[in-house]
């Protein structure tokens, strides 16, 4: 695919249409509406995901089940079949505005793309160093999750872990619903006395001691060890902290605007179909949800791009030029 003779330069006269930054299901989704109304696009990722540490991805029709490598492979395969579309593994370094008010993207190649719009789609990345639980490295992905949509079916009755430093409980009845047999762990943190009672009478164990580290077995979870030397036996788990950042600050860069959703995440301010505060650019996916899932994240570059279309068609309408038709005789 990226031998196509499409990539626009900064030496070309006309830009492209659309620039996709971030390849995951949202980009690869965004990219797929682009090419079938052959607007000419370029999308550039990286293929460093965050989920690349898990061993398959979930709740996603028709592909549940399969590694995201397999999803990617897919999505790539498909788009090839678009001419006006070309995917770049590449990575964007930096993006800025034109005199013209188009969009630049500079690549780690040394290449640079100009485009009328740009589509955000980089996601988040996570730090696990954040959350102070020694061990977590070597079970993340394979038997502690930070998706109970994604991963709590494949963790049913089993003995679950929650980890919780903010001591809120939040996530504590979604994980209820896969297993009966929960310990919430808030790392130090001291939880309000009502809230415990709630949680224990409702079953679910609260250990507010400190976690000394997470002992596990070929990425398997065996126990949690205290500070005390307790050790807490759980055979998987979820964390409920927010310990991820956003992957670039490219948005910002171009002026975008953040806010804070519900959940008290800070995430970048756009509407349904991605359209932020700087008029040609887009945020869809995590980068504008804070965790938005497969299949979420894929029908919000759809669906951006599809409001795309319609933009650059009632563009085309109003400027094109049509002879007067002959008189029909």
């Amino acid at each position: 695919m990226s031998n196509k003779p499409m990539r626009t330069t900064t030496s070309n006269a006309e830009p492209l249409d659309l620039i996709i930054v971030g390849g995951g299901p949202a980009g690869m989704s965004a990219a797929l509406v682009a090419g079938r109304a052959m607007l000419r696009t370029v999308i550039v990722n990286e293929e460093d995901p965050r989920n690349r540490v898990t061993t398959a991805s979930h709740g996603f029709l028709t592909r549940d089940g399969v590694h995201p490598s397999e999803l990617l492979a897919v999505a790539k395969e498909q788009l090839a079949g678009y001419d006006s579309v070309q995917y770049l593994r590449d990575k964007v370094v930096k993006v800025r505005r034109t005199e013209d008010g188009d969009f630049r993207a500079d690549l780690f190649d040394g290449e640079t793309l100009t485009a009328k719009r740009i589509v955000i789609a980089t996601g988040y990345r996570d730090d696990l160093s954040e959350l102070g639980l020694v061990g977590v490295e070597d079970v993340y992905g394979r038997s502690v999750y930070p998706c109970v949509f994604c991963d709590g079916f494949e963790q049913r009755h089993k003995s679950l872990a929650v980890f919780d430093s903010q001591a809120t409980g939040f996530y504590t009845p979604m994980v209820r619903l896969w297993s009966d047999d929960v310990v919430m762990f808030t790392n130090g943190t001291p939880m309000k006395p009502e809230q415990r009672r709630e949680l224990e009478s409702r079953g679910v164990g609260v250990v507010e001691d400190s976690i000394a580290r997470l002992i596990s077995e070929a990425g398997v979870l065996r126990a949690v060890e205290l500070q005390s030397g307790t050790l807490v036996e759980r055979e998987a788990g979820f964390i409920s902290d927010d310990y991820s950042r956003p992957t670039t600050t490219f948005a910002q860069d171009l002026g975008v605007n953040t806010k804070v959703n519900d959940w008290g995440m800070t995430v970048l301010d756009a509407d349904d179909t991605g359209k932020t505060n700087v008029k040609g650019v887009y945020v869809v996916g995590d980068a504008r949800i804070g965790f938005a899932g497969l299949i979420a994240a894929a029908t919000e570059g759809a669906y951006c791009v599809e409001n795309i279309v319609h933009e650059v068609a009632n563009e085309r309408w109003t400027t094109s030029q049509q002879s007067t038709p002959e008189p029909i005789h």
